[in-house]
């Protein structure tokens, strides 16, 4: 049965490639990873698929188009909130009104976390602990969410472009994750942002200003995202620098959780098939709710990508990254990382 309904949906999207594209993104990776204490926390390998996804692209009219993603990958766990999977990432219409304003509705990119989280998850070697929630000894001990919990959302989104189209202004509603688990469901607002993106110097120099902000489940606590980035791309360098931030305040006791995250990342593409990069993490938990704690994080990492065709988008990869912990009490965990990988992205039906 599983086999017959995955040969109707390529049956039935083949029938529509005319119209649109129907990319395969999939990512195959060996991860090594070590701890300084191991028998705290036991080394293990693996063979797993970072990313595996189809994205299918198309216009209904000249003005209105259309976009769906489905990672299988990912849980088919239905969400509470929207009725959608966690393995649809995008489904969604945009409808350009005129030469300045696009209306989207459905469930897209919330423009969260930065160049950071606008950075395809395919090309993420190390994350920062704002992106991923987590740190060397696992789930962090705050009640903060993170750019995993927010980037794919459901609602509604409309984008201003100006300045011959070098700038966008997004201002979304979408529902709040925090909600998800919960039944009967109590969410009665909605996350909202404002996105400014913004490029210079024939796009050169380029800026990601973002603020979103939703309530907590908890009844008069808030949760609060901002997100500052910097990208320098004059060929062949590169430099992108992110600033992130989320707090989570509480009525209760006037205390807050905060989460900060520097994100830089330096890299080279002069060579014809290769492309090294080095990337930095720096994060600073501040726990006030549960409890008075402070946690330090520092992320070092080194890329090389070889691209052995020119006209196809398929690389190979190696990547090290090691993440220290350095909590307020206690010795310090060390998590190293070796990843060795490929990743092709393809019309799925030439």
């Amino acid at each position: 049965m599983k086999r017959f309904f995955i040969t109707a949906i390529a049956t039935a999207l083949a029938a529509t490639a005319q119209a649109g594209t129907i990319n395969l993104d999939m990512r195959a990776d060996y991860s090594g990873v070590t701890y300084n204490d191991e028998v705290a926390t036991p080394s293990y390998s693996k063979f797993y698929l970072k990313t595996g996804r189809l994205d299918f692209q198309t216009k209904v009219v000249e003005d209105l188009s259309m976009r769906v993603r489905w990672a299988f990958n990912k849980s088919t766990t239905q969400l509470n909130t929207d009725s959608t999977q966690r393995s649809l990432e995008y489904a969604y219409l945009s409808h350009k009104m005129n030469d300045m304003f696009t209306l989207s509705a459905g469930k897209f990119n919330t423009e969260f976390g930065g160049f950071e989280g606008a950075t395809s998850g395919a090309d993420l070697y190390l994350t920062s602990e704002f992106y991923t929630r987590t740190g060397p000894a696992g789930a962090l001990a705050g009640q903060n969410l993170g750019t995993t919990n927010l980037l794919y959302m459901t609602g509604v989104k409309g984008t201003f472009s100006f300045a011959d189209q070098t700038q966008t202004l997004h201002i979304l509603a979408t529902n709040e994750t925090n909600q998800e688990a919960t039944t009967p469901l109590s969410q009665n607002t909605s996350m909202v942002g404002a996105i400014w993106k913004g490029a210079f110097m024939d796009k050169a120099l380029m800026f990601n200003l973002s603020y979103h902000m939703m309530n907590a489940s908890v009844t008069d606590d808030k949760h609060s995202f901002i997100a500052v980035g910097a990208m320098w791309n004059s060929q062949p360098v590169s430099v992108t620098v992110d600033y992130l931030m989320t707090e989570r305040n509480s009525d209760a006791g006037d205390t807050k959780d905060a989460l900060n995250s520097i994100v830089a990342k330096i890299g080279y593409s002069g060579w014809e098939q290769w492309v090294p990069r080095i990337e930095l993490t720096s994060s600073e938990e501040k726990l006030e709710i549960a409890g008075t704690q402070t946690n330090k994080f520092m992320g070092m990492g080194l890329v090389l990508e070889y691209k052995p065709y020119t006209d196809t988008n398929f690389r190979y990869h190696v990547a090290a990254n090691q993440v220290t912990l350095q909590p307020e009490t206690g010795d310090d965990i060390i998590k190293q990382e070796v990843l060795v990988g490929a990743r092709l992205m393809a019309d799925f039906l030439k």
